[in-house]
Order: C-alpha cells, then sequence, then structure tokens
C-alpha cells in the first residue's frame, strides 16, 4: 500500500512538471515586446533584466521555484517570500506567450492587478517587433454587477479594456442576458482570441474558486457566430475564430451560455479577453 501510494505521488509529480515544462519553457530568453526586458527562467532561479530609465541595463537573478496553488501557477521569490509571480501563458505556432501578475498598489484598480508580458520565438531577432496580447476595448455588457465598497464608491465589474489589469466582467447567473460588446483597437490576424477565466486576483487567490467561471460562450461576430467550451482554468486559452476574413476588425460579442459553479458565490466571472496584436 505504501509502495503503491509513492507510485502515485511520482505520478502526480510528474503531471505537474510536465505541465510547467509544457507551458514555462526554462532557460530560455522570454523578451518584453515593446522596450528592453528579459525574462530567464530556471528550476531554482529566474534572471530579470531591464533598462533602468537612464539608458542602462539592470539585472536580478534570485532563487525561486514554481509551485501550484490556488488553482495557478506561481513564480515564487525564495529570497524575499512577499514577492511572487503568477504565470499565465499559452503558445501559438512556434511564438510563446507568457504574463507575469503581481500586486501594484494604484488607487485606479481596486485588486491591483499588474501585467508583465514576455513573449518567446526561437528566431525572435528575425521577426523584428514581437508580438503582443492586447485587450479589446469594452463598447457595453446587457448585465454586470456592481459593488459597494467600504469607502462608499461603488465599483462596477465592466472593465474599460478586457485585461486582468482592469476589474473583471462578472454577471449574475441568472442575468437575462450575459452578452459583452467588444472591440479591438486594431485588426485581429489569424482571428485568434485568448481568454482568462474566472475571477483573477493576486492578492485573493482563493476567489477563482469561490465564483464561478465561464463554461459555455457563444461568440458573435459579423459574418456568423459559434459556440464554444472553455476549460476550468484560469490560464490562457486560444479560441480561433472560423471567420471568413483574413484579418477581422468589427464588433465581437461574447455570451455566457453555461457556467462550472463557484463554491460560494454564483456570479460568474471572466478576467480577461485578448487578441494577438
Amino acid at each position: 500500500m505504501k509502495r503503491k501510494i509513492i507510485e502515485i505521488l511520482l505520478i502526480f509529480s510528474f503531471q505537474l512538471n510536465y505541465i510547467f515544462s509544457q507551458e514555462v519553457k526554462l532557460g530560455v530568453q522570454y523578451n518584453y515586446p515593446s522596450e528592453y526586458g528579459v525574462l530567464i527562467i530556471n528550476n531554482d532561479s529566474y534572471t530579470m533584466k531591464s533598462l533602468d530609465g537612464k539608458e542602462e541595463i539592470k539585472e536580478e537573478t534570485v532563487k525561486s521555484k514554481i509551485e501550484y496553488k490556488n488553482n495557478f501557477k506561481w513564480l515564487q521569490n525564495l529570497d524575499n517570500p512577499k514577492n511572487k509571480y503568477l504565470i499565465l501563458s499559452c503558445s501559438y505556432d512556434a511564438l510563446e506567450f507568457l504574463t507575469l501578475v503581481c500586486s501594484r498598489d494604484t488607487s485606479e484598480n481596486y485588486y491591483k492587478n499588474w501585467e508583465i508580458y514576455y513573449n518567446y520565438h526561437p528566431d525572435y531577432k528575425k521577426l523584428g517587433r514581437m508580438p503582443l496580447l492586447r485587450g479589446f476595448d469594452v463598447i457595453k455588457a446587457d448585465s454586470f454587477l456592481t459593488e459597494s465598497l467600504k469607502n462608499g464608491t461603488e465599483l462596477k465589474y465592466l472593465p474599460s479594456v478586457t485585461s486582468i489589469s482592469n476589474n473583471p466582467w462578472a454577471v449574475k447567473n441568472n442575468a437575462a442576458q450575459k452578452i459583452i460588446y467588444l472591440e479591438p483597437y486594431s485588426s485581429l490576424h489569424d482571428n485568434k482570441i485568448i481568454i482568462a477565466n474566472g475571477f483573477i486576483c493576486v492578492d485573493k487567490p482563493y476567489l477563482y474558486e469561490q465564483n464561478s467561471r465561464a463554461k459555455k460562450i457563444k461568440i458573435s461576430w459579423n459574418s456568423g457566430s459559434k459556440e464554444f467550451e472553455l476549460q476550468d482554468t484560469p490560464n490562457f486559452q486560444i479560441i480561433t475564430l472560423p471567420c471568413e476574413e483574413d484579418a477581422y476588425d468589427g464588433i465581437l460579442q461574447i455570451e455566457i451560455l453555461d457556467a462550472y459553479l463557484g463554491s460560494k458565490y454564483t456570479d460568474i466571472v471572466i478576467s480577461g479577453i485578448y487578441y494577438i496584436e
């Protein structure tokens, strides 16, 4: 019996490592897409390089580990346990998108999420400017939640842009219409949409499990619509629209049809909806 338990633990450990190795490439140079910045993640450390504001390169290497906790992957700084990053990632062809989400104190965002974007491609220098994930502009939503804060202000769960650095879109499960209307800042090439499902909050990771997550959605555009089933994970999920256009730049409608129920709340939350720019 003891041997069987050990075998199960070893298999589980291998599966987690397999997940990490699939979604986070170790030892390679992830690049910040719009200005100089580098991230290299190893088994026991990570290195960050960035400009220091004086056109000089600042480099920092710290001991670290990747752990899976509260439905999220974390890059944990072992030198300073207070410093940790939530890891979101996906791949498209040979291009790897990796986003670190950390806590940043700002009066404009109640939940303080802050995103740091990185990409990896084996022929990075040949690409020139790297693609990045960009949130949609929100036109409106047929329904969204509001919350009264302790300071007397009202928080609307309807972001102006569908990125994790903004408040998520949240809607009651029994709402008659659960539709959000989105517009890209520029054209969608390859018609790819990337979704970060559920409530993603670095300071309150338990909100993901407590709140409901979208399970089945319908995406509508000028030339048609299609239903998609989302995974119950906050990590990036890529959806391909079967559009006839090579580059789509119209208004999209996303409707929630079904949900994974939360452990405490029935409210359905989607934190991020991106396209490749």
